[in-house]
């Protein structure tokens, strides 16, 4: 199962965490972690790319984890891309809840 974390302050989206294989069919066919992946690299291509907001983005191959952190000075510009990853993600979840799981968490008010 992918397990996707959307951390987010006072309404903003701070980051998105994907963690996991989503186990829907076997490498090279899940079509679950093809839409996953495919949402992913669309943000990142808007925020990083066409926004150039210089996000912060952790790929770990073991395991299948990705991080997309937006700086302070991008938080604004970044949120509809995230706020649309976050939607795209939820309906996903809907129709393949035993391999999606999405959820939001409140970061606290002070780092």
């Amino acid at each position: 199962m992918t397990k996707v974390t959307f951390s987010s302050r006072k309404g903003a989206i701070l980051s998105v965490d994907i963690l996991g294989h989503a186990g829907y069919a076997e490498e090279g066919e899940d079509i679950v972690c093809a839409a996953i992946s495919s949402a992913v690299m669309l943000t990142h291509a808007l925020l990083y790319d066409v926004q150039h907001i210089p996000v912060d983005t952790l790929i770990e191959d073991d395991g299948a984890h990705i991080r997309i952190t937006l700086p302070e000075n991008g938080m604004e510009r970044g949120q509809d891309a995230l706020c649309a990853l976050k939607l795209h993600f939820s309906e996903l979840e809907q129709n393949y809840s035993d391999f999606l799981n999405v959820m939001e968490v409140q970061a606290d008010a002070e780092d």
